[in-house]
């Protein structure tokens, strides 16, 4: 598993990737990380190419909203 912890919506954010094709958008509930979004994607192998996607799709879903 991959992680990357971020701020970039205004509240604090992971980004879980299993180094395949899932990736998970989680937030903290009580002190634990929770699941909230789930996508997959097949294009990334390397760690860095596969989060700098995912943070497009978190800045893209958070628009939405």
């Amino acid at each position: 598993m991959y992680y990357l912890e971020t701020d970039v919506t205004g509240e604090h954010i992971r980004i879980e990737w299993n180094g395949s094709a899932t990736f998970n958008f989680q937030t903290t509930i009580g002190g634990e990380w929770v699941d909230y979004h789930c996508f997959t994607c097949y294009e990334y192998d390397n760690a860095l190419q596969a989060m700098e996607y995912a943070l497009e799709v978190l800045l893209e879903l958070e628009e939405e909203y």
